[in-house]
């Protein structure tokens, strides 16, 4: 049977963070037969390693990674890459290309080896961002170069394919299972989670409480802003609009 509805979540500072609250989001959402559907900037060996430092009896139905760049999808007790995914995003994509403009920013500094990947390029950005970000797009423009550029948290910085990141990911999944838009709700803190809130998405959205001002100043009817932090956010957020309570959302 196919899934209904749909939760993508961001994991740190939105579904972790709380671990009762979690506990209670999981089973309430199983209880509910909700896809859940994480969207992270990790990879899958971290999401593993998430599982077996809670000691989780759950699992994803499906892990987004690497800043929607991955899909991952559960069979059984492991994970499968969905391949045509991965074909669709490397179109127009140019990596040793896009890093040798970042070579030419010296405020960015690249992460470390294990967050990059065929098709995410990662630094750090701290100093100059406003200024450094304008001259990134300025010079990928003038390369004619596709890439999307995410910054969030005042610090961390992604190059990624132009068709990737997390709501093209999310909207392919969906699609790819047969849900609806209206019958898919996002979920984060952060400014690299807006991607997966666009109103072009057709998603409903939570704000967590514990959010970051660059997405608790973004005033969009699409976006329910919860008072609760982490995963009491989320449960407070499908509670809103009916998913938790037998309603209809």
């Amino acid at each position: 049977m196919r899934p209904i509805r749909m939760l993508a979540t961001d994991l740190d500072g939105t579904f972790i963070g709380d671990d009762d609250a979690m506990f209670r989001l999981w089973q309430d959402l199983e209880a509910a037969q909700v896809f859940v559907a994480f969207s992270t900037g990790r990879h899958l060996p971290s999401i593993e390693a998430f599982y077996a430092e809670h000691d989780a009896a759950g699992r994803a139905d499906a892990c987004i990674c690497m800043v929607g760049t991955e899909i991952w999808l559960r069979r059984g007790d492991r994970y499968e890459r969905d391949a045509a995914w991965s074909h669709i995003i490397s179109n127009a994509w140019d990596k040793d290309a896009v890093e040798a403009i970042l070579q030419a920013i010296p405020e960015a500094v690249m992460q470390p080896a294990e967050w990059q990947s065929e098709f995410k390029s990662s630094y750090f950005l701290e100093e100059n961002a406003e200024r450094c970000l304008g001259q990134i797009s300025a010079r990928l423009a003038g390369e004619g170069l596709e890439a999307k550029v995410v910054y969030s948290a005042g610090r961390f910085l992604d190059l990624l394919p132009a068709r990737s990141g997390k709501g093209g990911a999310v909207g392919y999944l969906a699609s790819t299972l047969g849900i609806d838009p209206h019958d898919v709700i996002t979920a984060g803190d952060t400014g690299n989670d807006l991607d997966m809130m666009r109103s072009e998405l057709g998603f409903r959205c939570i704000a967590v409480g514990n959010s970051a001002d660059e997405l608790r100043q973004v005033t969009e009817p699409q976006i329910y802003h919860a008072r609760a932090p982490y995963a009491a956010g989320i449960a407070e957020g499908l509670e809103h609009y009916g998913w938790l309570s037998g309603l209809d959302g």
